[in-house]
């Protein structure tokens, strides 16, 4: 329900509003006192405006025509009263306080008991509400949910084979291979027809896939003209790599890159290193098993000996050191690889 009494904040607010009108009551009646007699400010006035050769400066004084301040003693006398009007107020003010305080007070023991059982928190459980209630980072709250960690792995998982299955893809579209005629087909075996076909050369030394890395840097740097005058020549697939021998024991890898077909040995342009040399493979008939994954000695025996198998039981004829085939760049996933040895046999 309202109360009808008012409280003391509020007669408090009353009298200090009614004390604010007064004084501008009074100011209002000083500003409109009229003195018959010229003040100094008057006579100043009125002598500037007699000057001679200022005619112009008349008018900048005639906003001060109606201007009168009042004389000393009207000036005291208001003076006086709105002292008395002020300390009257302050009396009344200083009343409604003494009046609220006491209603104040009277309220007390009934908020004391109140206010003792209240207890400030400690600072161990101010800092348990703020780790309850930190906003939480995207990957705390990833680590929070198993499910969606899972989610994000595997999301990662699949854009990132999606993109180098892109790029491969890519490459491979724009990449020429070598052309050859399927004569036979078992599973994963082929025998195949190759035409001949210009390659540059480079042999390194050293374990198989660090030979395989040293020679295609070399080589890459021939077909892009880093190292020699002339256009550079586009990169074709695969990457061949076989066994070097040399007076009758072997010298380390032999690296090579397959030439473009347009080219022929006249027309390709020359190294200008030894590092880099361009040899003649002639056609040949060789027996290939295509596989997946990351290449490694383990895998590579594998399909090694079922090649070695497959030769055996067609009866067929090894020529040379077996041939290791990478269709596809480093960054290609292992399950996306494209990987061949092939074999040279006789015809």
């Amino acid at each position: 329900m309202f109360r009808d009494k008012p409280t003391a904040y509020d007669r408090l607010t009353d009298a200090i509003s009614d004390i604010g009108d007064r004084i501008a009551e009074l100011e209002g009646q000083i500003a409109d006192r009229v003195n018959p007699k010229p003040s100094t400010f008057e006579r100043l006035k009125r002598e500037v405006s007699r000057l001679p050769g200022l005619p112009h400066q008349r008018s900048r004084w005639d906003f001060l025509s109606n201007l009168h301040l009042p004389s000393a003693d009207d000036a005291r006398s208001q003076l006086d009263r709105a002292q008395r009007s002020l300390r009257s107020g302050a009396h009344e003010v200083s009343d409604h306080v003494r009046e609220g305080a006491g209603t104040l007070r009277s309220y007390l023991p009934a908020i004391t008991p109140a206010l003792g059982s209240l207890r400030l928190p400690a600072a161990s459980d101010i800092q348990a509400l703020r780790r309850r209630h930190r906003p939480q980072g995207l990957l705390d709250h990833v680590r929070n949910n198993p499910g969606l960690s899972t989610a994000v792995v595997v999301g990662g998982v699949v854009l990132a084979a999606g993109a180098a299955l892109y790029a491969s893809n890519k490459i491979a579209e724009h990449a020429e291979e070598p052309d050859y005629d399927v004569v036979r087909k078992e599973g994963d075996i082929e025998i195949r027809d190759y035409e001949a076909m210009l390659v540059a050369e480079t042999v390194k030394g050293g374990y198989h896939e660090k030979a395989r890395r040293l020679g295609f840097e070399a080589l890459y740097n021939f077909i892009r003209a880093h190292n020699r005058s002339g256009k550079k020549i586009a990169m074709t697939t695969p990457v061949l790599q076989q066994l070097s021998e040399g007076d009758g024991k072997a010298k380390g890898w032999a690296i090579r890159f397959i030439m473009p077909s347009k080219y022929s040995k006249s027309s390709l342009p020359a190294p200008e290193t030894d590092d880099v040399r361009i040899e003649e493979v002639p056609a040949r008939r060789m027996v290939a098993i295509r596989f997946g994954g990351v290449f490694n000695a383990s895998l590579a025996s594998k399909k090694l000996m079922a090649l070695y198998n497959y030769l055996a039981d067609e009866n067929l004829k090894q020529k040379g050191d077996p041939v290791y085939a990478f269709y596809n760049p480093p960054w290609t996933p292992g399950f996306l690889r494209r990987n061949e040895i092939l074999i040279e046999v006789e015809s």
